[in-house]
């Protein structure tokens, strides 16, 4: 869960107007909301607070009869925004059901364990990690800095355990976070991170966004269908331009 925590010679980027996330109005009880891009604020600038999120979803009015569906396809961001986006969720009335589209990846994958049921397609996947963030000062600031990522880590560990309950000890999970582990949707639900398995949906969709910027290592499969696809995409462009000169 990408983190940017930095000293107070570097203040924090003003928030922008990236628009990473769109709540649909709600319909026969049912309301969506799409996170589908880096959420929250970005380090270097852009990106919307959770905030905004919040109040669209406030404003829906939801009650214990309705549902609200959570759908995620996001490489992670900010670990606060996305803690706080999850505490809101698990606040809300409705039936939270969290459906992740392609990947939720570092923080939109503690989003995810908000839903009070988490449905995943066969190809898609979470990836969990420990918290990380960019410090700078002596010696007693970087030594505040790991006592502070740990409890971070603590604090992502509680949530990852409220969800999987009895299916994933402590020790199990503070080792994934270290190896920073990918899960398909099929491991997901073993370990109790999810709740349903679905049919697949285009692969399409998870492999849309750069991991690298986020240090997020991409599994020599993922990193090859990824390949794959875009030279399908860059062969059918092809064919197109030759059948229009």
């Amino acid at each position: 869960m990408l983190n940017v925590m930095v000293h107070k010679q570097y203040p924090r980027a003003e928030a922008g107007n990236r628009p990473w996330f769109r709540v649909q109005a709600k319909k026969d009880n049912t309301a969506e909301v799409f996170i589908y891009d880096e959420i929250g604020v970005g380090f270097f600038g852009g990106g919307v607070s959770p905030e905004a999120l919040i109040q669209e979803v406030k404003a829906l009015n939801l009650t214990s009869t309705d549902e609200l569906k959570v759908r995620i396809n996001s490489p992670g961001g900010n670990y606060f925004d996305g803690n706080t986006i999850h505490n809101y969720l698990r606040t809300v009335k409705a039936k939270v059901v969290v459906r992740v589209d392609g990947v939720a990846a570092s923080a939109a994958s503690v989003i995810a364990m908000a839903g009070d049921r988490v449905e995943m397609p066969e190809n898609a996947m979470l990836f969990i990690h420990n918290p990380w963030m960019f410090a700078a000062g002596d010696a007693k600031t970087m030594r505040k800095a790991a006592e502070d990522l740990d409890q971070m880590r603590d604090g992502a560990v509680g949530t990852y355990m409220r969800k999987a309950g009895d299916k994933l000890s402590r020790a199990e999970l503070v080792k994934m976070l270290d190896a920073e582990t990918w899960l398909n949707a099929e491991d997901s639900v073993k370990h109790g991170l999810a709740d349903v398995v679905d049919e697949p949906v285009r692969a399409a969709a998870l492999l849309q966004f750069d991991f690298s910027k986020f240090g997020i290592p991409v599994p020599k499969a993922l990193a090859a269908a990824k390949d794959a696809i875009a030279n399908d995409l860059r062969e059918r462009r092809e064919r197109l331009r030759l059948l229009n000169t």
